[in-house]
């Protein structure tokens, strides 16, 4: 089926609506079994950062992937820093990994072998800068570090500042999964609730009123009280309080 792109909802973020079709899975005995429904998309620029895929029927399908639309619309500016950092944070551990896998004893046609073994980490200029040359690349996969950490903890301060307004918090989208290439699916609640939390504790002084509504919303939505703890330096008595 056509592929249909929905309504854009920020620059460089849209809605992929895959419409209604076949999923397939594993039944019974091994047994093929197929279900319909509809499966959509969040997108930022070419890069999936969520999905969500439901099965229903098809007189039901476009009601559905409007729900689905209308669960994720007021968490996707946020959704799409969170990936954007998630995907620097990987990045970041890759320069890392291969740091220490170049010590000064290295060869320099091992150098280029290990650096064939990350397309993509480094540019073209940083490896026509670096070549055969170990101490350049091992001062300027330092330095790469850190500027990738930065700007991901820049990302999740945007996250954070894109998040909907403590006091009136939406439901989480719960049917909104990562698009991690990871074999288990990464619901989107639980990043979410974490950077609610935070972004509370940070401007709690403003939010006071919202206490109580907050505390209640992390909880329904999953979080536990521990969690809430740590995250905003709450105090049990007064979770349990709100709770009451």
């Amino acid at each position: 089926m056509r592929e249909e792109a929905l309504a854009e909802y920020g620059p460089g973020l849209y809605f992929l609506n895959n419409g209604f079709r076949e999923f397939g899975g594993s039944g019974f005995h091994s047994a093929r079994s197929v279900q319909h429904g509809v499966r959509v998309w969040l997108m930022d620029g070419i890069d999936a950062v969520a999905c969500a895929q439901e099965v229903v029927g098809r007189a039901e399908a476009d009601a559905e992937v409007e729900r689905l639309v209308a669960q994720m619309t007021p968490w996707a500016p946020a959704v799409a820093a969170l990936a954007r950092a998630d995907r620097l944070d990987a990045s970041h551990d890759k320069i890392l990994k291969l740091s220490d896998e170049i010590t000064r004893d290295t060869p320099d046609e091992q150098i280029d072998w290990l650096l064939d073994c990350y397309p993509g980490l480094l540019t073209s200029g940083e490896r026509r800068l670096w070549h055969a040359h170990i101490q350049k690349v091992r001062n300027g996969l330092s330095i790469k570090a850190m500027v990738v950490h930065g700007e991901s903890l820049d990302l999740r301060a945007e996250a954070m500042s894109a998040l909907p307004p403590l006091g009136t918090l939406p439901p989480t989208p719960d049917n909104w999964v990562a698009t991690d290439s990871g074999h288990v699916a990464r619901s989107w609640t639980r990043p979410l609730l974490e950077l609610c939390a935070q972004a509370w504790a940070a401007a709690r002084d403003e939010v006071e009123d919202s206490r109580g509504p907050m505390v209640r919303w992390a909880v329904g939505a999953g979080m536990g009280k521990s969690q809430l703890h740590q995250l905003t330096g709450m105090s049990r008595a007064t979770i349990d309080r709100y709770l009451d």
